[in-house]
């Protein structure tokens, strides 16, 4: 009897085998390297022809894939699921069990009738998954983003360094609102209070390379909180209105400023924001070269979207997680008892715009395909590298 255990490999690593065996490595190594028999790898090289189709469509993790048995359904309803899928149309589990059995009423199956277990399996085969919908990204035009990315942005870039191409947005912050999620003991009910609707608006910049950060801007409702009283000197821009949110005179008003500040430094920028209303066209800016994104690309091409804010927000929410701890451990009763202020939420804001890490910012950029060469990626990596070991 063999000592040697019989493994299964999945899509995944069958297709590295493969690549390894064209590359002249031989059947003795490899099975020796995996522990298994020659014959294993022999019949994985055999397969090739069955292995590559599903690597080339990510099915990666399957270990054994099995056909169906009823083909023709098959294929049917994973023709309309694609359709279906470029459309942007949702999808679940009995729509899709649904338009199977009317499929198996047009193929006169009579006897079947489809199962979730069956759907579960189909799901299995051709690698589907739940993912949650992103509502921005449907309205998005690939050409649009593609066509800027190619025509309009090598010209733009040409002119300025990596260190004067910035790009600006606002987002809501809701101060007050602490996670949705916690640890506890098995069995425990998670209860907590309200959440807190209370928000301010924030508008972060940076640069390409992660080396300057804008002064953060703060919009709130109140025109002179009573938590300001007796601060002499706040570390961010503050602005307000009824709402909290970001206007068109806020932002010409930002822009000019900061555009003065650049004339004395006899410095010039370019400045990437998206087009939305609370973003007008501003005349005679001359520091600031304005330039606005194409219509409906924010969740592409919005490059503070592709993380940063996310990351701002993660720091403040470790901040007020903080705070409220502190608060407890003074004698506080409940975490509804501490009473977080505009001031506390500026200087949580402003700690975490602080933390936040020059790599993070210029990843973001390559992400949003702001930097496609691995020569420049190179480049400002190693930027980043030196000024990370030099601190």
């Amino acid at each position: 009897m063999s000592s040697v255990k019989r493994k299964c490999f999945t899509i995944e690593e069958k297709s590295a085998i493969l690549h390894r065996l064209e590359a002249g490595e031989s059947n003795a190594t490899l099975a020796k390297e995996f522990g298994v028999s020659h014959s294993t790898i022999s019949t994985i090289k055999k397969n090739k022809y069955k292995i590559e189709p599903l690597f080339n469509a990510n099915v990666l993790k399957c270990k054994r894939v099995r056909t169906s048995i009823h083909e023709q359904l098959d294929k049917a309803l994973l023709q309309w699921f694609k359709l279906q899928r470029d459309r942007g149309i949702p999808l679940n589990g009995p729509l899709l069990q649904e338009k199977a059995n009317f499929f198996a009423r047009q193929l006169d199956m009579q006897n079947f009738i489809c199962s979730m277990s069956w759907i579960n399996r189909f799901k299995v085969r051709h690698n589907i998954v739940s993912g949650k919908i992103v509502r921005e990204s449907l309205s998005v035009q690939q050409s649009d983003v593609h066509d800027w990315l190619e025509k309009v942005w090598p010209t733009l870039r040409a002119q300025f360094s990596d260190d004067e191409i910035f790009n600006a947005d606002e987002t809501g912050l809701f101060y007050k609102l602490t996670p949705d999620k916690t640890l506890k003991f098995k069995g425990e009910k998670c209860t907590g209070g309200k959440l807190s609707k209370e928000r301010i608006t924030v508008m972060v910049a940076a640069n390409m390379s992660g080396t300057a950060k804008k002064k953060l801007l703060v919009i709130g409702k109140s025109q002179r909180p009573r938590c300001f009283k007796n601060v002499g000197h706040l570390p961010v821009d503050y602005e307000s209105n009824r709402k909290a949110w970001m206007t068109g005179d806020i932002f010409t008003k930002w822009a000019r400023a900061w555009d003065r500040e650049l004339t004395k430094k006899n410095k010039k920028i370019l400045l990437l924001v998206d087009n939305c209303p609370a973003h007008p066209h501003i005349a005679d800016l001359k520091s600031i070269t304005l330039v606005f994104l194409p219509p409906n690309t924010t969740s592409v091409l919005q490059l503070m979207d592709q993380g940063i804010i996310r990351a701002l927000k993660a720091h403040f929410r470790k901040n007020l997680v903080l705070k409220m701890i502190q608060f407890l451990d003074g004698g506080c009763s409940s975490v509804e008892c501490p009473k977080i202020t505009v001031l506390d939420a500026i200087l949580m804001i402003q700690d975490a715009w602080t933390q936040l890490k020059q790599g993070t910012i210029f990843n973001c950029y390559k992400h949003a395909g702001f930097v496609r060469s691995n020569v420049e990626c190179t480049k400002l990596q190693m930027i980043l590298t030196k000024k990370t070991t030099y601190r």
